[in-house]
């Protein structure tokens, strides 16, 4: 069966190979127009057809296609090939002649025979070029002509632009393309290679722009042509370096031993001067830092960077109290502007601090400022943020920020802010862990004390008499308290719950079942089949944890797995409690493998009725599957690589097939790995 299968494929494709043969050898077949033939059965129009489509071929790996445009007659229209295609229009063709009969729904019959054009080879001739003198020129040319082809018109296409021109002139040294297509649109490429007599000239130049004088520069670094060069520039220079160069243009010419040249024009550029603009705020009182000087520069080359007399490095000084500051500014060439400012303010009115003192200890109010006014024109008024008025001594403060104003009869007023700072506070926390002995069951509950600030050494006293000591024992659920105290004499007390188990809740159950998910009438557990677990565990237990034996694992508490391979697996199920204590039970799973197996029917009704529309055989355990399906001439019908395939259902590119016998081959891989193939016959009945 397999012989004869393989001898009808061959014999479909002998007609068309022959006749691509034959249209090769014979050129005048190329052009030929497609005879008409009309036999009428009525008095209407006859049947007229236009034919398009891809006619002739490119290459031998190339397909035609033909294209029907059918008019006249009576419509509809049915088709018949000389091929036996039913179909209006055609693709996937070799080269040859088809014929057609078209009939209208009056029995008019008309035939049309087309010929598929077979591949013409086109063929240029070698390029015709010209180099160019030297590497800069533009003087070099190409020639183009074809010596094998099907005839005008033909379209030409030149990397550089040009269209429909067999030769191109003007060519700098460079590769170029060009494309030649004929009236069927086949074209081929040809590159080529425009050479010069000699290198042309290259120059990469630096130009440096003036800045505070006339110091603009331009350095030339040429290469390429033949070396040496001369330069001829419009201020008169013949070298390759301008120093000392003002704003303005420079033109160069650069020429070689050859008579090469390189022209260019350069610039030289210069930055408006600098300049500066400001804007002061002058400080409201003696004293006070609340003046400000904002700078602008205009000119130069940003970015700027500022000096201050005073430190400062931005545009803006703020912070300023009554006096002279200058500025010098500098660019990003180097060049400079300085400026100087006088502030001044009208009253001399300060506050100055005499004495201040922080907090002893954590929580104790003793803190204590002590200022004196200096400068007050007249009377003068006293206003603390706290709402205390006139004193300029404040004694038992807590601790925050405190400020306070002071107002002259000038009207000017003066703002000083101040901080108590809290002592260095004793912090205390009790922690607790409880270390337990899994094996024997047994609880040591341990106590300490964290402690952070103050002034060491500490002083530790414990609820329960210890003392000194910054861990305890403790074997009770209860509230531990701790005091710590430090060298200077300040304490902190802290407390904290402890619990301790009830050893008698301890100990808990553990066990399981395995069992399929689904029910079948196969006991013992198969390769594949979902298998779910069922736990019994206690609920002193918090966390458990599954392996199955074959590398997988699972934290669910009842969880369905699947073994992929057959063997004894050995199942363990682990639970642990709060303590981190764990139990382990332990069960054996034997796993079969699965029998693979493949039902071939041998006849399929595809009719719509829901039984038997699709030739499709029945598989389980297998894997990696491919049906093909072929008629008695060895064409193939159908074919699938897809397991969930529907399968055949008698049709090809749409058209159901005629009732009748048919083949087939089926590949599949078993479980364990062997590659299969089966073959034979299928009865297609309608």
């Amino acid at each position: 069966m397999k012989k004869a299968f393989y001898t009808y494929g061959f014999m479909i494709l002998l007609p068309l190979l022959v006749m691509a043969s034959i249209h090769s050898s014979y050129g005048q077949l190329f052009n030929f127009e497609s005879p008409n033939i009309s036999r009428s059965n009525s008095n209407v129009n006859s049947i007229q057809v236009s034919v398009s489509g891809k006619l002739a071929l490119c290459s031998h790996s190339e397909k035609g296609h033909i294209i029907l445009t059918v008019t006249g007659g009576v419509a509809p229209y049915t088709y018949k090939w000389n091929t036996l295609e039913t179909t209006k229009d055609r693709t996937n063709l070799y080269s040859g002649t088809y014929t057609v009969d078209i009939t209208d729904a009056a029995g008019n019959v008309h035939t049309e025979r087309i010929v598929v054009q077979p591949p013409y080879p086109l063929i240029l001739n070698p390029i015709e070029v010209k180099d160019a003198s030297c590497g800069s020129g533009a003087d070099g040319s190409a020639k183009l002509s074809v010596k094998v082809g099907r005839g005008e018109p033909y379209k030409i296409s030149w990397s550089n632009g040009v269209k429909d021109k067999w030769q191109v002139e003007g060519l700098k040294p460079g590769t170029y393309t060009v494309t030649v297509a004929d009236k069927y649109n086949c074209d081929v490429t040809v590159s080529f290679d425009v050479k010069s007599q000699s290198e042309g000239i290259s120059v990469n130049e630096s130009i440096k722009n003036v800045t505070c004088s006339e110091d603009g520069e331009i350095t030339l670094n040429v290469s390429g042509g033949v070396a040496p060069y001369s330069y001829a520039w419009s201020n008169g220079s013949k070298t390759s370096v301008l120093l000392g160069l003002s704003e303005g243009e420079y033109t160069v010419v650069v020429t070689d031993q050859t008579g090469c040249s390189f022209t260019k024009k350069y610039e030289v550029r210069k930055p408006v001067s600098l300049s500066l603009s400001e804007a002061i705020i002058a400080p409201t009182c003696g004293g006070n830092a609340n003046g400000r000087i904002d700078l602008g520069v205009i000119g130069g080359n940003a970015p700027y960077t500022y000096k201050w007399s005073n430190g400062q490095t931005s545009p803006k000084a703020v912070d300023l109290t009554a006096g002279s500051y200058s500025v010098l500014v500098t660019d990003a060439s180097g060049c400079t502007i300085q400026k100087s400012f006088n502030l001044a303010s009208a009253s001399k009115l300060e506050l100055k601090l005499l004495s201040s003192s922080d907090q002893s200890c954590s929580g104790d109010s003793d803190g204590k400022i002590e200022l004196e006014l200096l400068g007050a024109a007249g009377e003068y008024q006293i206003e603390w943020s706290d709402g205390v008025q006139g004193s300029l001594i404040r004694e038992n403060l807590s601790t925050g920020k405190y400020t306070v104003s002071a107002k002259d009869a000038s009207g000017c007023e003066v703002n000083r802010s101040f901080e108590i700072r809290g002592a260095s506070s004793i912090q205390a926390r009790i922690e607790s862990m409880l270390d337990v002995d899994c094996a024997e069951g047994s609880f040591t509950g341990i106590a300490w004390v964290s402690i952070e600030g103050g002034v060491e050494p500490y002083t530790i006293e414990w609820s329960n008499g210890a003392t000194n000591a910054r861990e305890i024992n403790y074997f009770k659920s209860s509230i531990l308290k701790v005091k710590v105290s430090d060298a200077t004499g300040c304490s902190v007390v802290t407390e904290s719950k402890v619990d301790y188990p009830n050893l008698s809740s301890q100990g808990g159950r553990l066990n399981f079942q395995f069992r399929k998910l689904q029910i079948t009438n196969e006991p013992e557990v198969l390769v594949a089949e979902e298998i779910i677990f069922e736990s019994e565990i206690s609920d002193e237990f918090i966390a458990w944890e599954w392996h199955f034996g074959d590398g997988n694992k699972s934290v669910e508490k009842d969880p369905i797995h699947v073994f992929e391979n057959p063997g004894s697996f050995e199942v363990t199920l682990t639970a642990f409690d709060i303590y981190g204590c764990s139990s382990t039970e332990k069960n054996t799973v034997l796993v079969n493998a699965q029998d693979d197996m493949l039902v071939i029917p041998n006849a399929f009704t595809p009719n719509g009725d829901g039984l038997n529309d699709t030739f499709i055989p029945k598989v389980k355990a297998v894997l990696n599957f491919s049906m093909e399906v072929f008629n008695t001439w060895g064409e193939r019908m159908f074919m699938t690589t897809s397991l969930e395939s529907n399968g055949w259902d008698g049709t090809y590119k749409g058209q159901a097939l005629p009732a009748g016998n048919y083949l087939y081959k089926i590949n599949y891989t078993s479980q364990n790995g062997e590659n299969q193939s089966r073959t034979g016959g299928v009865t297609l009945i309608r």
